[in-house]
Formats: C-alpha cells, structure tokens, sequence
C-alpha cells in the first residue's frame, strides 16, 4: 500500500468507527467503539468501551494523528524520516525522546535475547532483497559481506545524537515499532480514563479486562494453517505480539524469509512461530522477533527469571 493512500485511510476511518450495542442495562450503558483501518502496512483496529462514544471518536482522531507523526520518525519508505536519515548519514544529531525510548528497549531486547535481537541486521535484509529475482541462486559472500556491517555495540547514542561507530551499517525498526506505537496509542487511552480497551496495530495490547469481567481472548494463528488457531491467549493489562517466518517468505521454498538470524544471516528458526506475553507491546515485538531464534534453554532461562513474560512457541 502507498504511503498516500495509507493517510488516507487513517484520515477518513473514524467516520466508519461502528458503535457496538450496548453491554449494560443501565440508563447509561457501554458502548463498543471500534475502528478498523491500516497501520504500518498491516491491518490495525482498536476497540474500547465508554458511556460516551461522541467523545470517544474524538480521542481516537488524535490517536490516527499521533501514529502519522510516529511514522514519519520510523518509516524506511519516507526518505526525510529520521530513520532514514540516520541510515543515510551514519548519525541523527538531536534525536528526538521517540528515539531515545525506542533505542533504550532496543538495548534492554537485545541484552534479554543474547543478542538475537539486533536492528541492525538491514545490510542482510538489503543483501537478500537486491537477489531478490534469483533466490535459488543466492550469493553467500553478500550475506557474508553485509553480516560485517550488523552489530548493536556498534550503536552509540545519547541526548545529544546518536551514532554507526562502523561504516555502511543500517538500522530497521520493523521488529519493534509496531509494538512501540501500539504501546504509545495505549498510553493516550488510558490518560483518556479509558479502561476497558483493545489496540491491534500489528502487535496487541490491553488496558484492563472485558467489560464482562473476563481476560481478553486474543486468538495465535496456527503457522501450519492459515484458517486454524495454534491457541488462545488471555490478556489483561499487557501485551501479545508473534512472529513466524510464514509471515513474509522471500524464497520460494521458504528457506529465506524476514526473519534474519543477526549473528548467522540466515533464516532458520527452530519454531514455526513464537509468541510473547509481556507488559508492553514494545518488549512482547522486539522479544518475539529475536527469541525465534532461540533454543529451549535460554526460552526457559528468560521465563524463569522474568515471571511476568509468558512464552508460547509452535515447533
């Protein structure tokens, strides 16, 4: 979808934002807000409850809003947004505090991933999709050649700027700034005093339970059946996000695909898909997309020392 034609759609979606019928018999009842549109290139939705919609439809045009102005930080595809000028430059002085809080969660991810998470894995996905027309045939010395150029130590950042201390690296926020604007809209809904609600953009969050005093039941598709669920998880006051190589396959066999090893450049996973429960959108994306990658002991290891992530994985 172009960029133009996404606005668009976020701009004009809240007019079509249907009010559910109502979940109470009180003379001033819930109602179910919904919108559904796209975001990031995917389909998004948000669904929350509130005695008064009218106000609802307001609070949810400045979120549409504050997603446009996200993207323009994040966004490969708009080539004046601060990402790509940071890949283009070697540097971004003055980033703004998006950048600082999105890096920081970079950093704690790829510390909790041993280093399976790591952004800077672009040059690879540049390596793959320049060989795009010929996969079956793909040079092993470009891969080879781009794993030289990825590395999150590599990264250094503060207030003031932030830094490629090695020449020709890129970064990519395709594996966490889903979750990050997930968990920004969150946060502008529950100033809002909404308590009751459910943001889908990419990755899911939740602020408190169903109205029906129940978890949210957030279905994981099944990697093996694309009209099947592997499960279902319940969600109250945190955040689900999976990643499985099924998603974007870029060789015909499925070999490649977007998912990339950092410290191999490969694709091979040990799961078909993997799924993380966490406190935040942010965490549950970035965890999700390296821990594909992980073996069974440090996937213990992590749930054992953090009792508030839950994984769920699909050999």
């Amino acid at each position: 979808m172009q960029r133009r034609r996404f606005i668009q759609i976020l701009a004009t979606s809240v007019a079509g934002a249907s009010i559910g019928r109502s979940l109470s018999a009180t003379s001033h009842p819930l109602q179910a807000v919904q919108w559904n549109g796209y975001t990031m290139g995917a389909e998004g939705r948000f669904t929350l409850y509130t005695h008064l919609p009218q106000k609802a439809q307001k609070v949810l045009k400045f979120c549409f809003q504050e997603i446009q102005r996200l993207e323009k930080r994040f966004s490969l595809y708009d080539s004046d947004s601060e990402i790509s000028q940071l890949n283009r430059d070697g540097q971004l002085i003055k980033p703004s505090k998006e950048w600082l809080s999105i890096l920081d969660s970079i950093a704690s991810a790829n510390a909790i991933t041993d280093h399976l998470f790591d952004p800077t894995i672009q040059p690879v996905w540049k390596a793959y999709t320049g060989q795009r027309s010929k996969f079956d045939s793909i040079n092993p010395a470009a891969v080879s050649e781009a794993l030289k150029h990825v590395g999150w130590k590599h990264v250094n950042y503060d207030s003031g700027s932030i830094q490629f201390s090695r020449a020709n690296m890129q970064l990519t926020l395709n594996g966490i700034a889903q979750g990050f604007i997930t968990d920004r809209i969150t946060h502008i809904l529950k100033d809002s005093g909404y308590t009751h609600v459910l943001v889908e953009l990419g990755e899911t969050r939740a602020i408190g339970n169903h109205p029906k005093q129940r978890p949210w039941n957030v279905g994981i598709k099944d990697a093996l059946s694309p009209v099947d669920l592997h499960t279902v998880a319940e969600l109250n006051d945190n955040a689900l996000a999976t990643s499985g190589g099924y998603g974007t396959p870029l060789a015909s066999d499925g070999s490649i695909h977007h998912l990339i090893n950092p410290l191999t450049g490969r694709s091979s996973t040990p799961w078909k898909s993997l799924s993380v429960i966490a406190p935040t959108a942010t965490e549950a994306d970035a965890l999700s997309t390296g821990l594909s990658f992980a073996n069974e002991a440090l996937l213990q290891d992590i749930v054992e020392t953090r009792p508030d992530i839950q994984i769920i994985k699909q050999a």
